[in-house]
Order: structure tokens, then C-alpha cells, then sequence
């Protein structure tokens, strides 16, 4: 045991103490061809001992997801001056997006031991290991957390993810319920009270949609969702409503036109028998899905769709190239299988 102790104090202070500014690998003073890298970089050349120049060029490094040059930043700007919180932050980013999530954690650990009352380093470390899947031991950071700020909302969602993670729904929901009773403009929160509660039919799922809509009227998703959440219920007028607001307020938005159009061709099925209502709803269908394969020419399924809307119309010939569009697409296509647009092409050519 006092050995294990022994490698473990030796391998920390590598990391924290042993790297001294004058021993830790400089990054090269070449050109990135990125103004803001370049800036900093002819700055650290007149001020080489100045920690925030390279905190911040880390930070410039870690935008243009050039993670190694981050790291090496970060690690100069701890060794050069280590009483700064938000380097440990700096340096936990650039090897977290490295993949060097294990030595990412151990940094925040080290800090939050050094800064005990540093909430951000709490929050995250608690989100990095919820992302790595140690939900127990993100459980017990945001514990110790509650301890020095008791309803963090920022905690409280991020609890609430890892519960959900976890599978525990119900507990997961009320964490986000808490989230939005301490900030009540959480976006993020109310969203994911929404799609909790549209998996288990709760009744108050539209109005949390409508409170992230309060937030931000035009989030696609909140918009889709509230559409779905009456189509998938055959509420077909309200449903209506809603693709319709929402394509107002997302014109080109090729999930919304497709959904829409989804749902008017299930119409259109369903009337069968009332020829001349089907053919309004197929053609309402085929025009949203042209409307998605515009605004995304990669939508193999709308494409699909789109031919079989046609050929409900009886438009043989353009019903056929839009399943060839579909099928020359085939690694786009989601659900439907390229069977199934082969055995459609194979039945027009009859």
C-alpha cells in the first residue's frame, strides 16, 4: 500500500510539480496560418514566461481541434503558473478531446482537491465522466458539489442525464424538474422533460415543449417534437398545426417537410376509399417531399417516400426515379432497406 501511495504521489507531481516552465516542451513558434494562433504565438515570443499567453493560445489550439498543440499550451501555462483554476479547465479540455479522458479526469480531480470551492471544476468533471459512462463516480462529484452549492441547476441537469443514462426515468425526471424550478429559462432542461415525458405518455409533455418554444421559438427540435407528439397520437388537426407553424418558423427544414409529408401520405392510405380526399393528401405529401430532398438532396428516405407518394398518384415515370435516386443513395437510407426500394423499382418495370 505505501508503495502504491508512492507511485501514485510520484506519477501526480510528474503532472503538476516535475514540469517545470523551463523543462516542458514548448510549442513551435511556426505559423498555423490561423490569425488568432499566429497573434498569440508572436506575443509569447516577446513575453515567453507569460501563463495566460499560453492558457489562451491552448484555447485557440483546441478551437481549430488541434488538441496535441492544446495540450502542450496547457501544460506550459500550469508549470509556469499553477494557482490559476482555469488553467487545470484548459488543460482537462485539450487532453479530454485528445482522448486522453483518464489523464483529463485526474487533472480536475488534482484541482478540485487544490480549489475545493471551485464549482465549474466540479461541473466538469461530473460531465466529462458522465460522457465516459462512470455515472457512480460523476454521482459522487455532484454530491460533494451539493455540499458547497446545494440546487446548482447546472448540477441538477447534469444528475438528471446521468440518470437517464442510468435508465431510472423517473428520477431522471424529477433532477430536471428541480432544474427548472432554480432556472426556470433552462432550456436544455425543459427539453428533455419533453422527450422523457412523450416516452411515457405523460400530460404535461406540450407544455414543457411550449416552454422551450417560450425560450427560443424557432428550435427545431422542440417544433418536430411537438408535431410528432400529436401525429404519432392520430391527432392529425394538431399535428397539422404544428408541422405547419413549424415549418413557418423553419422554412427549409427537411425533418419538418418530411414528417409532414409522412403523415399526409398515412392520410392518404387511410382514405383510400375517398378518391378524391387520398389524392389531396398524396399530393400535399409529394410536395413536402420534394421540399426535404431540396433542402437536403441526401434524404434518401424522402426521395423513397417521394416515389411512393407519386405512384399513389399514378405518376409511374417520376415514382421510378425517385426510387432510383433512392436507391443510388443506398448508404443514406435509414430504416427502409435497399430490398425494399429494389422490389418497388422491380414492380414498375412490370
Amino acid at each position: 500500500m505505501r508503495i502504491y501511495s508512492f507511485l501514485l504521489f510520484f506519477g501526480l507531481s510528474w503532472l503538476f510539480g516535475a514540469c517545470s516552465a523551463e523543462n516542458v516542451n514548448e510549442s513551435p513558434q511556426q505559423s498555423y496560418d490561423i490569425p488568432a494562433i499566429d497573434q498569440l504565438s508572436q506575443m509569447i515570443a516577446k513575453s515567453p514566461k507569460d501563463a495566460s499567453l499560453y492558457a489562451d493560445r491552448s484555447r485557440a489550439f483546441w478551437e481549430a481541434e488541434l488538441y496535441k498543440e492544446a495540450e502542450l499550451d496547457a501544460e506550459k501555462a500550469l508549470a509556469l503558473d499553477s494557482s490559476k483554476v482555469e488553467y487545470y479547465a484548459v488543460l482537462a479540455d485539450a487532453y479530454f478531446d485528445n482522448q486522453h479522458s483518464l489523464s483529463a479526469i485526474k487533472v480536475l480531480e488534482k484541482a478540485i482537491d487544490r480549489f475545493p470551492q471551485a464549482v465549474p471544476l466540479y461541473l466538469k468533471l461530473a460531465e466529462m465522466q458522465n460522457i465516459v459512462k462512470q455515472y457512480q463516480e460523476g454521482m459522487l462529484v455532484l454530491d460533494k458539489l451539493e455540499k458547497i452549492q446545494p440546487s446548482q441547476p447546472d448540477a441538477l441537469y447534469l444528475r438528471g442525464s446521468m440518470l437517464r443514462d442510468m435508465g431510472d426515468t423517473l428520477k431522471a425526471l424529477e433532477s430536471f424538474q428541480a432544474t427548472v424550478e432554480q432556472d426556470a429559462d433552462y432550456l436544455d432542461a425543459y427539453m428533455q422533460l419533453a422527450i422523457l415525458g412523450d416516452k411515457i405518455d405523460a400530460p404535461y409533455t406540450v407544455s414543457y415543449i411550449d416552454n422551450v418554444l417560450r425560450i427560443d421559438s424557432t428550435y427545431e427540435d422542440a417544433l418536430l417534437l411537438k408535431a410528432q407528439y400529436y401525429h404519432f397520437r392520430s391527432k392529425y388537426e394538431e399535428a397539422e398545426a404544428a408541422y405547419e407553424q413549424g415549418i413557418l418558423r423553419q422554412p427549409m427544414s427537411p425533418n419538418l417537410n418530411y414528417n409532414l409529408a409522412l403523415m399526409y401520405l398515412e392520410q392518404g392510405d387511410q382514405a383510400a376509399k375517398q378518391t378524391e380526399k387520398a389524392q389531396d393528401f398524396f399530393n400535399k405529401a409529394l410536395r413536402h417531399f420534394d421540399n426535404a430532398t431540396k433542402f437536403d438532396p441526401q434524404f434518401a428516405n424522402a426521395y423513397y417516400y417521394k416515389g411512393l407518394a407519386a405512384e399513389r398518384l399514378g405518376k409511374k415515370e417520376m415514382a421510378l426515379q425517385e426510387y432510383e435516386n433512392a436507391l443510388r443513395m443506398e448508404v443514406f437510407l435509414r430504416v427502409i432497406e435497399p430490398s425494399t426500394v429494389e422490389a418497388a423499382i422491380a414492380r414498375l418495370r412490370i
